[in-house]
């Protein structure tokens, strides 16, 4: 018997994909939620990104994660990005919304989300340890929940 409805598509793109927990994660998830999902991990090499990014739209997957190397590459891929993947310059979450792919970035949300838990950033003062890409993505949200003041403290310049 076919299905009802199409079987909800989501994946991550990266390289390497390999060990990455995420699949299981998800699978498991999907299964204990009782939903007609799957959750595929892609190899997807650098030169291929762009042809892999049309096969999400082909395929009518729902969202994927992108993970190294293509956070960046990813971008002037996309239909357009949220406020904070703009100022992160990097995105880890691509959902579809209608005919769209738009990229977001949830390093720093769940940062600011344990920080909430604790003080409000609005109007505070923030030091920032390392520069990195979560680094990145938690000075956008401190930026975009009002922090008055960053600093960002790095090895090297």
């Amino acid at each position: 018997m076919s299905p009802a409805a199409a079987t909800s598509l989501y994946a991550l793109i990266g390289r390497p994909v390999a060990g990455n927990p995420t699949e299981e994660m998800l699978e498991a998830a999907f299964a204990a939620a009782g939903l007609d999902a799957r959750y595929v991990s892609l190899e997807v090499a650098p030169e291929a990104l762009a042809d892999a990014v049309r096969g999400l739209r082909a395929l009518g997957v729902r969202g994927a994660h992108v993970t190294v190397p293509h956070k960046v590459a990813v971008i002037p891929l996309l239909d357009r990005v949220t406020e904070a993947a703009r100022l992160a310059g990097a995105v880890n979450c691509i959902k579809r919304e209608g005919d769209a792919l738009v990229g977001d970035n949830t390093d720093g949300k769940g940062f600011l989300a344990s920080l909430r838990g604790l003080t409000d950033p609005r109007g505070a003062t923030a030091v920032v340890v390392g520069a990195g890409g979560a680094a990145r993505a938690i000075v956008a949200e401190l930026s975009l929940a009002g922090a008055e003041r960053i600093t960002v403290v790095n090895r090297t310049l």
